[in-house]
């Protein structure tokens, strides 16, 4: 026959067991980066750098397509990435192209990643500026999260700014026509 201090302690070991887990399953959604086809949203900077760098990393993207691998020099007399450029997609943004280019009157759909390595003329990427389609997002200008990182995960152009220092050279020439993508530009 059991004791009731030997019920006690396995009833003990189960409650802390499971609050336990129900705070840590909320402690590690919060780590993880939301996407729109997860219900969720970024919604800080290192939010979208850990998806980026961990939840889908910017290493698996395609190179964009018809583009040297590292482009140089700026584009319509604006450079703020250069000298050199290395610029990827994911497969979600890359879905979204025809022959290479975004149809007419097209959007890239929420969940599009644009990256781009501004590469130094020592070869060293020393700024990632991305680009995040999330049409519903607060933080978004024109449809997109705008951002900038240093490659140890600093942030040198935060999200919460809406876009501020990029929607300018983004919506001149054929900016606006290629939903604010002006790499398009410089397509072979």
């Amino acid at each position: 026959m059991c004791s009731y201090g030997q019920l006690r302690l396995p009833a003990l070991l189960t409650l802390m067991s499971l609050v336990f887990s129900v705070s840590c399953s909320d402690d590690r959604s919060s780590m993880t980066a939301p996407s729109p086809q997860t219900g969720g949203a970024i919604n800080s900077d290192a939010g979208l750098f850990a998806l980026i760098t961990q939840t889908q990393p910017f290493g698996t993207y395609a190179a964009f397509p018809n583009l040297d691998v590292n482009a140089a020099g700026s584009l319509n007399g604006t450079g703020p990435h250069v000298p050199i450029v290395r610029v990827r997609m994911n497969a979600r943004a890359l879905d979204a192209l025809q022959n290479g280019k975004l149809p007419s009157a097209a959007s890239f759909p929420d969940g599009s990643v644009i990256f781009k390595e501004i590469i130094t003329s020592s070869g060293d990427a020393n700024v990632y500026a991305v680009m995040y389609k999330d049409r519903g997002n607060p933080l978004a200008g024109n449809g997109w999260l705008w951002a900038e990182y240093r490659p140890n995960g600093s942030t040198a152009f935060s999200v919460t700014s809406r876009g501020s220092a990029c929607t300018g050279c983004h919506s001149l020439s054929d900016g606006p026509r290629n939903d604010f993508v002006r790499i398009f530009e410089r397509q072979r």
